[in-house]
């Protein structure tokens, strides 16, 4: 299903591939894990997507900084894909989120990080294609896809487990 505009009475979007209903709302300033911006050396800052606040007890980390270019991987580039104890090869349960946009469910199965950053890049690429062709809801212009938001500003920085379903952590990069 392709994202769909967001009514900015509407206090929930859908999934495509269950139940998961639960809005993007503005990120919380009290539980704060995650860096809501991080200035990189050239003065450009990298501002952290709004989304539901997640666990971070699972956590797939993707880069120390504010993520890695989804342009760069669908390009070909990889990720420093380290054996690590905590990830695991298999299925997982994703829901793509994006401010005044539905969320959309879809299943991954990797072996590896690098797959795994691939197919969520090429997901998400898929997302932005959809979106483009819509107006979100009025709260979240700032962080509307295509007008606003190109995909080449677009960082993945991990993904986190929330409420039974894997979210990414994207950040998105601004000129000062």
């Amino acid at each position: 299903m392709a994202p769909q505009k967001r009514n900015s009475g509407q206090s929930s979007g859908g999934s495509s591939s269950s139940s998961i209903r639960w809005s993007t709302p503005p990120p919380s300033r009290t539980k704060q894990c995650l860096a809501e911006y991080f200035t990189l050396s050239d003065g450009t800052t990298a501002y952290r997507v709004p989304a539901p606040r997640h666990s971070h007890d699972r956590t797939i980390p993707f880069s120390d900084g504010p993520g890695i270019s989804i342009k760069n991987i669908l390009n070909g580039g990889s990720i420093q894909d380290s054996p690590e104890l905590d990830f695991k090869a298999g299925s997982r349960k994703i829901v793509l989120q994006w401010p005044g946009y539905d969320p959309l469910g879809i299943t991954i199965n990797s072996n590896t990080k690098q797959e795994l950053a691939v197919a969520l890049c090429t997901a998400l690429h898929k997302f932005y294609s959809f979106a483009s062709k819509i107006q979100p809801a009025v709260e979240s212009v700032p962080w509307a896809l295509f007008s606003r938001v190109h995909l080449g500003d677009i960082m993945l920085k991990s993904l986190h487990w929330n409420a039974g379903v894997w979210v990414p952590e994207f950040y998105v990069l601004r000129k000062s």
